[in-house]
């Protein structure tokens, strides 16, 4: 099993970086060793697709671009407004901050996922009722507010994956 996956399975989670109730809803969810915990991190994981030519995948789909310009902290964005928008970066140097932030980046994807779900729904409502206008425009609302910002949580998290196990002394 890969050790960085293990540390992120079975790891304590960081209660004190602001987002504690979130870490503890999933703690009471899906405690250390239940089966929905292996779900769920699994899921989070990234896989081998996305791990691919160092996610190439994403910069094929223009992810590494639209996160220049996200407004929770897209480059440009925070250069323009002079804004830390601490909670969208990675916080210090260390393996700590570094796995610190990959469970951000699952609780940022996570709050994204039952919208995303919600537009779908209603875009396949609508075409089916007749109303390609609006199924049209839900999916492109869809597509700037929950998909590519999925896909810059998930591109995040194969960055990080990388870099904890660049940290990981060699066993």
């Amino acid at each position: 099993m890969n050790p960085v996956y293990h540390d992120i399975e079975s790891g304590s989670l960081p209660y004190t970086d602001g987002w504690g109730w979130s870490y503890r809803s999933f703690e009471w969810l899906a405690p250390s060793g239940h089966i929905l915990r292996r779900v769920l991190c699994r899921y989070f994981y990234p896989n081998a697709v996305e791990l691919w030519r160092r996610g190439l995948l994403y910069e094929l789909l223009g992810v590494r671009l639209f996160g220049r310009v996200i407004p929770t902290g897209g480059i440009l964005v925070r250069r323009l407004t002079k804004a830390r928008m601490t909670p969208y970066t990675l916080s210090g140097t260390s393996l700590a901050a570094a796995r610190a932030f990959y469970y951000r980046a699952c609780v940022f994807e996570s709050l994204h996922l039952p919208f995303l779900l919600t537009l779908i729904f209603l875009s396949l409502d609508r075409a089916a009722n007749g109303r390609a206008d609006l199924a049209i425009e839900n999916t492109v609302v869809n597509l700037v507010a929950n998909v590519y910002p999925v896909m810059h949580h998930r591109r995040t998290r194969m960055r990080i994956v990388r870099l904890l196990n660049r940290g990981r002394a060699p066993t």
